[in-house]
């Protein structure tokens, strides 16, 4: 590679440029000659940048570099080692330009308004975002059920129809799933024919080993933020970064919800509008690399505060293995006349589970209204414990 003797000096002027300044985002390549790699120090000339930018187009792709832009000045960003054309994507969205790449040479303009506009409004959200003693909160309880689906089908359970906590279960068949005591439990918990409570049907099938609650977290959220539930572990895999050297990435598995709550008011009534994504996954390892099995739901609901919503669907076979056959004759090793293949055999049994998730929202009060309760309960306390005083000193008398 030649470079002209500006360009040697300048990257010997420059190669001491801070470290810490990759620790922001950089661009992750499965591999990067290091002939092509750079570094530049916020205060560089445009010019002078650019020029270097353009050795390294000719040289490596044959294409020169236009500037249209007509900026000048300081880069105004460090760039830490990188590949050139990321440095340059870099240096250019920093200072709001565009870079365009034809087939024989790259351009580089002034970004669209329009475009600027779409770069800086997370920037310009968060400077006019406010938080204050009004600023909403919604309480998210989060119940995951993992539960075999033939249960359900046998329950005639409709996840769709579910309205104020309860769901609409088919009584005859919770008489017939064989114990009497659960067709009782769930029958009597209907009333009227409004539906069984969801809490009454998760202890009937976990009284029936049919499934179990993984998980009932409870969590709140500020109006417009995300919340995050998971209930599994992370795994990472190696992977080679822009330079060439090996780094782990986390990935996220098990049971995994994010929500997005924003309060609405319809004539004064307050509700909440909520995006839902729910995921379900495991890792399994193959021979050539990791395996992610994912099941993964999204959705927006409305809700009034205290309403409850079920997310269901999610499934996942599980494979048992069953040794059957006469006693003891069953279990003899192979090798022992092969008695074990004539008295025994291998039952294999695939069984569905379901992942459902319940939620439940409600609207927090204020800090504002908080506070107004605590110095409305204050003169009732101190009346309930004069009162309480009064008592004790009447007792005393009378003794």
């Amino acid at each position: 590679m030649k470079l002209t003797a500006l360009n040697l000096l300048l990257a010997l002027f420059i190669v001491s440029a801070g470290v810490a300044a990759a620790q922001d985002r950089l661009p992750v390549r499965e591999y990067t000659n290091p002939d092509e790699l750079v570094v530049l120090d916020e205060s560089m000339d445009f010019e002078e940048a650019l020029s270097l930018f353009e050795e390294f187009s000719e040289e490596f792709t044959g294409r020169i570099i236009i500037d249209r832009s007509g900026f000048s000045g300081e880069i105004g960003v460090e760039v830490p080692q990188m590949h050139w054309f990321d440095a340059l994507e870099r240096v250019a969205g920093y200072n709001n330009l565009a870079v365009l790449e034809h087939e024989r040479y790259i351009e580089i303009e002034e970004m669209p308004d329009e475009e600027q506009e779409r770069v800086q409004e997370p920037a310009r959200k968060l400077e006019d975002e406010t938080i204050n003693f009004n600023t909403r909160e919604i309480e998210i309880k989060a119940t995951f059920f993992e539960v075999n689906r033939s249960a359900i089908r046998e329950l005639g359970v409709d996840w769709s129809a579910v309205s104020n906590g309860r769901v609409q279960v088919d009584h005859q068949a919770a008489d017939r799933i064989g114990d009497p005591a659960i067709g009782i439990q769930i029958s009597g918990d209907d009333v009227g024919g409004t539906g069984v409570d969801i809490s009454a049907l998760f202890n009937a099938l976990e009284s029936m080993n049919e499934g179990e609650v993984i998980s009932s977290p409870t969590i709140k959220v500020m109006e417009g933020e995300s919340g995050r539930i998971q209930v599994g572990q992370d795994f990472s895999l190696r992977q080679r970064d822009f330079a060439g050297n090996i780094v782990e990435r986390f990935f996220s598995t098990g049971t995994i919800l994010e929500v997005v709550p924003n309060i609405l008011y319809h004539e004064g009534t307050p509700y909440i509008y909520m995006t839902v994504r729910a995921e379900r996954s495991t890792v399994a390892p193959g021979e050539t690399s990791t395996i992610v099995n994912k099941q993964e739901a999204e959705t927006e609901v409305l809700m009034l505060s205290g309403e409850t919503t079920v997310i269901a669907g999610l499934y996942e076979t599980e494979e048992n293995v069953t040794r059957r056959g006469v006693p003891l004759l069953k279990d003899l090793p192979g090798w022992f006349f092969g008695l074990r293949y004539l008295f025994g055999y291998n039952s294999t049994e695939h069984i569905v589970q379901e992942l459902v998730v319940v939620l439940e929202t409600s609207l927090v009060p204020t800090l504002e209204q908080r506070l107004e309760g605590v110095f409305e309960s204050a003169p009732n306390l101190i009346r309930d414990m004069r009162n309480e005083f009064q008592e004790f000193q009447l007792e005393d008398l009378e003794r």
